[in-house]
């Protein structure tokens, strides 16, 4: 198991290939990235979905993330990088599914998840000085 620094780096880099890949910038209600553009030109958007898809993969596997997750992730990639193969209607479509976007956040939760797990507890009080009630002062009855 990667150590909580390292956790963190994976964390990052997935989280920007996906915010890369789908949503640099909006246009209306829609979000658009490298892959929406590269799904235009034929045989380059499914190289770059492709590899998107085995980074974030791959980052998901060296955190540890479960397998029920990134077989969701690879379905979805891999079901946008079939639309993106048909001629005009795909990359049209593509576009609008945004699934390395959604595969990220579900690599990301998982990652988050695990850093707070890892995270040290603390206890409020000592052990060594155990709390005390103390009574307010108009209950001493002296005002």
């Amino acid at each position: 198991m990667p150590d909580t620094s390292e956790l963190q780096r994976i964390r990052d880099s997935v989280e920007m290939v996906g915010r890369l890949s789908d949503s640099i910038f909006r246009i209306g209600p829609f979000n658009l990235g490298i892959d929406g553009v590269l799904s235009w030109i034929p045989a380059v958007g499914e190289l770059y979905g492709t590899a998107a898809a085995a980074f974030i993969l791959v980052q998901g596997a060296r955190a540890r993330v479960p397998a029920s997750t990134l077989l969701l992730c690879a379905g979805l990639m891999g079901g946008r990088t079939l639309i993106s193969a048909v001629p005009l209607a795909g990359p049209a479509v593509a576009d609008l599914f945004t699934a390395h976007r959604w595969s990220a956040r579900m690599v990301v939760r998982a990652i988050d998840k695990t850093l707070v797990e890892r995270q040290p507890v603390t206890p409020l009080r000592s052990a060594a000085r155990p709390f005390r009630f103390r009574r307010p002062a108009f209950l001493h009855g002296s005002l």
